[in-house]
């Protein structure tokens, strides 16, 4: 009986992906542009911050 179950699985796998299309197409993200006028000021602080924040942990660990 077990035997039966697991068969009819493996076929139901087999003719979902014998289904499917065989050429998988890249879909490209949305690019979004900046919101609001805040949005490029926010990442440049961001990337600041990161950027004072290795050069911490870097003179920390000479």
């Amino acid at each position: 009986m077990n035997s039966q179950k697991e068969l009819a699985a493996i076929s139901a796998v087999m003719a979902l992906l014998s289904s499917e299309g065989t050429k998988a197409e890249y879909i490209e993200p949305l690019r979004s542009c900046a919101p609001n006028p805040y949005a490029a000021y926010g990442r440049q602080l961001t990337m600041q911050y990161r950027d004072i924040t290795q050069r911490r942990i870097i003179k920390r660990s000479r």
